[in-house]
């Protein structure tokens, strides 16, 4: 790592110095003096043009001065380029300004005189045209025109000789000049003089202009940049070499980098393979029962043991137990000692500052009270792990070299041995909390079958007990009424079928129990089921006025009479004789999340049954408890019936709500989930229905429950003659029950053969055992299921979804029941 660190920072300075090299050894000067000879060239170009124009205004063919401002500016331009990229002290660059200048000012002496010359010939040539009309003496306009043609010749020729001939001419004019003429002779000769005058020196400046040119100036600096690119050109040469030199340099690096990545590319594929070791290791145990363990650890160790390149493995338990496990590399005896010599290597591992310890005899590395046992046992490397249960050791894994030293791959990889030991750790500890888990099973199994005989000998004495109560009180009632009152006393033998009918339910409410494990939600009229316990009770209490009851609503009925039963019979028992216990039933929709004393209900429409009492009331202590089996406040009482009550309100999705305080009385609120109730006229739907079944018997109770719902049965128990009588009239029957025999002509056999026959709806009738996948259901189709036992209420929902005004009115329909099975 060290090395990796100081390769990676010796490779960024080098970089910024091949950066640097390369920023220094590119050839800028070759552009710039490319660049310095368009410029001087464009000078040059420029200068010469302005010459030129010179010599064209001097002889009168340039009219006006512009050309030779725009050249000038040109030539300005290109010299304030060259300065800005010149340094200030440039004394080739200060020449050639100075040049440039110089002959900025001979062209406006030029300009300023030529235009004096220019003015003084125009001005000249007007008063000789003025002497040559035909009124002015012939000789005097000779005279006149041939001075105007020796001055128009000065253009071509401004020779001495050609200037004295004027100067003569101008004085002879001057001199015999006539009277009435000689303001314009004067004027004549004052222009030709001065003209004579201005004409030498312009001619002066016209000439030393080519002299006075920025030529050898320009040179001077073409000659300066040259030498300097030269220079920077031979520097950028060195750069050049020092970078060829860096980056041999930085080959060199990047092999010794390269060197150093294959060695730890060789450490990093053997810590990989050594990880695949530990992770098949893991899994190995994690694949493997609690019982198996054991046998299983040798071949785990074998397994870590190749992988992590060692001689020797071995686990010694202390945890009183003495248990030790051993591997051995193939073709290697056991380590010299084996094991008496190891056991007394543990007070030292134990008494290591860390958990994990590392040995190397060789270099004398790990501690000095193990380093010497283990080279005179002829041990090289030993890696040991202490494990752990709880925060107390017990035991510790070793793994040791005798043959050879640690590879160096292994001197990265000794991190690894902790996971391996972990593994080792988890896997003793998964054994041995599968043991202590197999002896408390076996203690919670007998405690919980002396508690269920317990408690379901118990709940049934409780539950019956209410209903014999009410049984006795009925039968006494009509005994006594038989003789005087016959009405009365059948009216008292009706209320007792009506109670021992609530105990059949019971009893299949415990069937079921022993069957399914849960109660099945239905719907029933709650009001009614209220009415009639409040009607039990009252004839079992001295005061029958005590009972309050008010409202209507609809729940499960016997278990939710059970419950009804026993917060009524709780309360009398709380309160005051003569006081009153007020029984009140309500609809209510939640529209959002309610938090209850016992439970907590989401959104939706329940049905509220409150039983309130005057008497002692509870603490909070008491209340906290009371849904506890077998709490009970009462010497006599079981402490079953608030703990049964509660179990079936939790089992139909509902909560209680008990408020409660010392000398105020208590409020129990039950709240369960508003099924679907039959609407109006369900029992009067009518219809026809076929049944077909097995039973003789069984098809005679389902008719006669068909029957009460306003329906017209037909039962049959062949089911080719119910075939029969489907083709012989199909428009006859309006719906299809039929009893589901998976291994009989029965069932869905039944159905796929009616289906063919007739469009009606198929209900099927299953017992609480039986299950159907819903894609069966969905092929032929069954339109809805009916769970024996059957349920009025629900029935009677049932066939009103499958043969109401609507499903009538439309064409026969096929709904698929596979939801609906797949939810009961």
């Amino acid at each position: 790592m060290r090395l990796t660190v100081q390769a990676a920072i010796l490779g960024a300075l080098l970089a910024a110095l091949l950066t640097w090299l390369m920023i220094n050894g590119k050839g800028e000067m070759d552009a710039a003096y490319a660049q310095t000879h368009r410029t001087v060239d464009a000078i040059a170009l420029a200068e010469s043009r302005m010459q030129h124009d010179v010599l064209r205004a001097r002889t009168g063919l340039l009219r006006n001065y512009d050309p030779i401002v725009a050249h000038l500016r040109e030539i300005q331009a290109a010299r304030t380029g060259l300065q800005a990229a010149s340094g200030p002290d440039d004394r080739a660059m200060r020449t050639l300004t100075e040049a440039i200048a110089r002959e900025a000012q001979m062209v406006e002496r030029f300009k300023t005189g030529n235009a004096l010359v220019q003015n003084s010939i125009a001005y000249f040539d007007s008063l000789s045209d003025r002497l040559s009309e035909p009124d002015i003496d012939p000789n005097l306009a000779r005279a006149i025109a041939a001075l105007q043609i020796r001055v128009s010749e000065l253009a071509r020729d401004a020779s001495p000789k050609h200037l004295d001939d004027i100067r003569a001419r101008l004085d002879a004019l001057a001199a015999g000049a006539p009277s009435n003429r000689g303001a314009d002779i004067a004027a004549i000769v004052l222009h030709g003089r001065q003209l004579l005058e201005l004409l030498p020196q312009v001619d002066t400046v016209t000439r030393s202009l080519p002299d006075a040119s920025s030529e050898a100036a320009r040179q001077a600096l073409l000659e300066a940049r040259r030498a300097l690119r030269d220079q920077r050109q031979a520097r950028a040469d060195g750069f050049r070499l020092a970078l060829y030199a860096a980056a041999l340099a930085l080959v060199a690096l990047v092999v010794r980098v390269g060197l150093l990545m294959r060695a730890g590319t060789f450490i990093l594929r053997r810590t990989i393979a050594f990880q695949s070791v530990a992770a098949q290791a893991a899994n190995h145990f994690s694949a493997s029962q609690p019982d198996e363990i054991a046998a299983r650890i040798v071949d785990v160790m074998a397994m870590v043991g190749t992988g992590a390149c060692t001689d020797h493995c071995y686990i010694l338990m202390l945890d009183g137990s003495d248990t030790v496990h051993l591997w051995n590399r193939s073709g290697l005896p056991e380590p010299r000692g084996w094991p008496l010599a190891q056991r007394a290597l543990v007070p030292d591992i134990i008494a290591a500052a860390e958990d994990y310890i590392f040995v190397e005899t060789a270099d004398a590395i790990g501690p000095p009270a193990l380093v010497r046992p283990l080279a005179e046992r002829g041990v090289a490397t030993l890696t040991c792990a202490r494990l752990r249960r709880g925060g107390r050791i017990v035991g510790v894994l070793c793994f040791e070299r005798t043959v050879s030293v640690l590879p160096p791959w292994m001197r990265h990889s000794r991190g690894l041995l902790h996971v391996v030991a972990e593994s080792f750790g988890a896997a003793l500890e998964r054994q041995h909390v599968w043991a202590e888990r197999r002896e408390i099973e076996a203690t919670l199994r007998r405690a919980q079958r002396l508690e269920v005989i317990g408690v379901f000998a118990s709940g049934v004495a409780h539950n019956i007990n209410n209903v014999l109560n009410v049984l006795l009180g009925h039968a006494e009632i009509a005994a006594d009424a038989l003789p005087t009152d016959p009405g009365r006393a059948a009216e008292h033998i009706g209320l007792l079928v009506q109670a021992g009918g609530r105990a059949h339910e019971i009893a299949g409410q415990i069937l079921d129990y022993g069957r399914r494990g849960c109660a099945t939600q239905a719907t029933s009229a709650v009001d009614a089921i209220v009415a009639e316990t409040v009607d039990l009770i009252r004839t079992s209490t001295a005061d029958p006025t005590a009972i309050r009851l008010t409202g209507t609503a609809d729940g499960e009925p016997a278990q939710l009479q059970q419950v009804i039963h026993n917060l009524i019979r709780n309360a009398i028992q709380a309160s005051e004789p003569g006081a009153a216990v007020d029984v009140q039933l309500e609809r209510l929709r939640l529209p959002g999340r309610r938090v209850l004393s016992h439970g907590e209900l989401p959104s939706g429409a329940y049905v509220c049954i409150r039983v309130s009492d005057t008497g002692r009331g509870m603490d909070e202590a008491t209340r906290a408890r009371i849904f506890e089996p077998f709490f009970t406040t009462r010497p006599a009482g079981t402490g079953l019936g608030l703990a049964t009550a509660f179990e079936f309100v939790q089992e139909q999705a509902g909560a209680f709500d008990v408020r409660s305080a010392p000398g105020v009385g208590s409020t129990f609120a039950v709240w369960l989930p508003a099924l679907p109730e039959a609407e109006p006229g369900v029992s009067a739907a009518g219809g026809t229905v076929m049944i077909v079944g097995a039973a003789r018997s069984a098809l005679q109770d389902d008719e006669e429950i068909l029957a009460a719902l306003g329906y017209e049965p037909i039962g049959f128990t062949d089911p080719d003659a119910a075939l029969t009588a489907l083709r012989a009239e199909p428009g006859r029957f309006d719906l299809l029950i039929v009893e589901n025999q998976p291994a009989g002509s029965l069932g869905l056999a039944f159905a796929r053969r009616a289906a063919r026959i007739v469009d009606r709806p198929i209900v099927l009738s299953l017992s609480a055992t039986d299950t159907v996948r819903p894609e069966v259901l969905s092929a032929i189709p069954i339109v809805d299921v009916a769970h024996r036992p059957w349920r009025s209420n629900a029935l009677a929902l049932t066939l009103r979804r499958h043969l109401g005004s609507e499903a009538r009115s439309a064409q026969p329909r096929r709904r698929v029941a596979a939801e609906r099975a797949a939810a009961q």
